[in-house]
């Protein structure tokens, strides 16, 4: 009986060896993953040499430091990797820093989740640390919920809590003590120059439900910092949806 011959040796690393070192390293970088699917976009002559022009990647219900994934679909490339060492059965590490760029969604449940102990939630309440400082916010929110409010005596808003929702095609925030919201702040968003949100319109949320239009907020800016690079932020099907670009260091 004639035996099929055997596969090369580089054609194993894409379909077998590099697929189990990619999916471990990705696992390494999450708290938690669900579904999974990715594509090597490389020839063997370039895995052999520890290059990867592109990798494709999709997941669902993701957990990055404690916030709450969706959906993500992005983009990898340029990336250089620890071969030889891979093919002796160790970890793949990364060479060099690569861009990865794609979409990442987020539901209503994943917002209410990353609430807490999550780089979200410590950014919200900073961005809440923000607009309290600023004296003509303070004077809008005494106005609106009492010169008493515990938050304009707390600067650092020690003992509150911040959460994001969609509505409609807008974002809530709530500024949140002992479980109940104190503060509502309703607006829109645009992205200016990559990493600079800017509110579109503004509204406090009163306790009697209605809105009412913030004159000091309106075109408020927030600087994410150059690191940061975001296409655009938008509500959609009630979902926060961001499409941005990271480099990914090694």
């Amino acid at each position: 009986m004639t035996q099929a011959p055997s596969a090369p040796k580089g054609s194993r690393l894409i379909s077998r060896v590099l697929p189990v070192a990619v999916k471990f390293w990705l696992q390494t970088q999450l708290d938690e993953i669900g579904e999974l699917a990715f594509e090597i976009q490389a020839t063997d002559r370039q895995v052999l040499s520890g290059y990867i022009p592109g990798i494709t990647l999709s997941a669902q219900q993701a957990i990055y430091q404690g916030v709450r994934i969706t959906h993500v679909n992005v983009q990898a490339s340029d990336i250089k990797i620890n071969i030889g060492q891979v093919l002796r059965g160790k970890p793949l590490r990364l060479q060099q820093e690569f861009p990865i760029e794609g979409q990442v969604a987020f539901d209503m449940d994943a917002l209410a989740a990353s609430a807490t102990e999550s780089i979200l939630a410590d950014g919200l309440l900073d961005f809440w640390q923000t607009l309290v400082a600023k004296e003509d916010v303070a004077t809008e929110i005494a106005t609106h919920y009492g010169a008493n409010i515990a938050a304009l005596k707390d600067p650092q808003l020690s003992e509150y809590q911040s959460k994001l929702q969609t509505l409609d095609t807008d974002l809530m925030l709530h500024l949140v003590r002992n479980e109940q919201s104190e503060i509502g702040l309703r607006g829109s968003l645009d992205v200016d120059h990559g990493h600079i949100l800017r509110l579109t319109t503004a509204q406090w949320r009163l306790p009697s439900g209605e809105h009412v239009r913030s004159d000091a907020l309106t075109d408020f800016c927030w600087n994410l910092g150059e690191q940061t690079d975001l296409q655009s932020l938008q509500v959609q099907d009630d979902q926060l949806m961001c499409q941005c670009r990271i480099m990914v260091q090694p």
